[in-house]
């Protein structure tokens, strides 16, 4: 009996679900659509899509696979009442960034409580996107915090009781650290989508940490692009450093840092725009690492829907002059799921670990 993951990304318009076993074997892959994805309760349909897409598995009659667990990610920083009621993290609402500092998730939970104060009122917590649909599979609140130096871009209770935030601390959810058990599946969840009741249930966070950790950007001078509706070069440095050009946020493993160039709505350009910004991000990068003494790799990963793009991926080559990698898992947020569970259930003793042993390389593009 071959022993899996399920793992789940939330997206915006539609969820991805996997079966992944502890040494990388991809078994079944699905994305399910959600129907009317700017319903402002389309959190609700979360559990629906999950339904949708084991169904689609049982259809397959793979035998010998057990799911053992379960593994959750999503975009951030979405913001979901208990009754579901949904802001997106791509709406776009004014704040005040004098209050809000360097938090990402403070000018949403404002936004949620300003638009919508009366489900702000009635609600007992507000979650972001992952940690909602586990408080629906586990009945479990609990908040994400990929690494304990993530807490300043989210809250403390300070700045949730200051002027002009004035948030109730007991709306927002305990942090628990990556790797911990968020909770175990209810027998109603369970009876629902056709799993074993009381399986754990774990959490990578934010689809963009699931994302590093699923390409295996987890050691000084490794590299990924993440493609999406935008696209993001990641570099992962073992010392503190701030650029005008590039955004700088903590690691998920300790005394490591992730810095970021950013290329937003890079889906809608242009092939010769998106390449030209690519390779500035590249030679910006570059340029950082020779300044700080870092060494500067020959290849990065990819992840998201350029790498099922093989044309694409030639030119990207070409353009910056470097190898391109893909994973196992072209959506890597799936393996950074499995990454985190396994690590969880203790086959593996650290990220690092189960990153080495779980994510493949299955394409070179030179």
């Amino acid at each position: 009996m071959l022993e899996t993951v399920l793992c789940v990304d939330i997206g915006t318009t539609s969820l991805k679900a996997g079966l992944i076993s502890a040494h990388g074997e991809v078994v079944f892959i699905c994305k399910k659509y959600f129907y009317d994805h700017t319903n402002r309760f389309v959190a609700v349909k979360w559990i629906h899509a999950l339904k949708s897409a084991l169904t689609s598995f049982y259809r397959k009659k793979i035998s010998d696979v057990k799911i053992t667990a379960i593994s959750i990610s999503g975009n951030g920083p979405t913001v979901v009442s208990c009754g579901g009621l949904t802001l997106r993290w791509n709406e776009e609402f004014p704040y005040n960034k004098a209050l809000t500092g360097t938090s990402l998730f403070l000018p949403k939970i404002l936004a949620y409580r300003d638009n919508f104060p009366k489900e702000f009122s009635r609600t007992k917590y507000l979650f972001s996107g992952p940690e909602y649909f586990i408080y629906e599979l586990t009945g479990n609140a609990i908040t994400l915090l990929p690494e304990q130096r993530f807490a300043a871009a989210y809250w403390n209770d300070d700045i949730l009781k200051s002027d002009g935030i004035e948030i109730p601390p007991e709306k927002m959810p305990p942090f628990l650290t990556m790797g911990n058990e968020c909770g175990r599946l209810t027998q109603q969840s369970a009876d629902f989508l056709g799993l074993e009741a009381h399986i754990p249930v774990f959490s990578a966070g934010p689809d963009f940490v699931a994302a590093l950790i699923g390409t295996n950007t987890l050691a000084s001078g490794k590299l990924c692009d993440r493609c999406g509706s935008s696209e993001g070069l990641n570099f992962c440095i073992d010392k503190f450093v701030l650029s005008d050009s590039l955004r700088t946020l903590p690691s998920s493993i300790p005394d490591l840092w992730n810095v970021s160039f950013l290329i937003p709505g890079s889906s809608k350009m242009k092939s010769d725009k998106r390449l030209a910004l690519i390779k500035t991000g590249i030679e910006k990068l570059k340029k950082l690492a020779y300044d700080n003494d870092i060494d500067f790799p020959e290849y990065f990963t990819v992840t998201g829907g350029q790498a099922k793009d093989k044309k694409l991926l030639y030119e990207k080559a070409a353009a910056v002059g470097m190898e391109i990698h893909v994973c196992n898992c072209e959506d890597s947020e799936l393996l950074g799921d499995a990454v985190v569970a396994y690590y969880g259930l203790k086959k593996y003793s650290s990220l690092q670990e189960a990153a080495d042993n779980i994510i493949k390389v299955k394409k070179i593009i030179k």
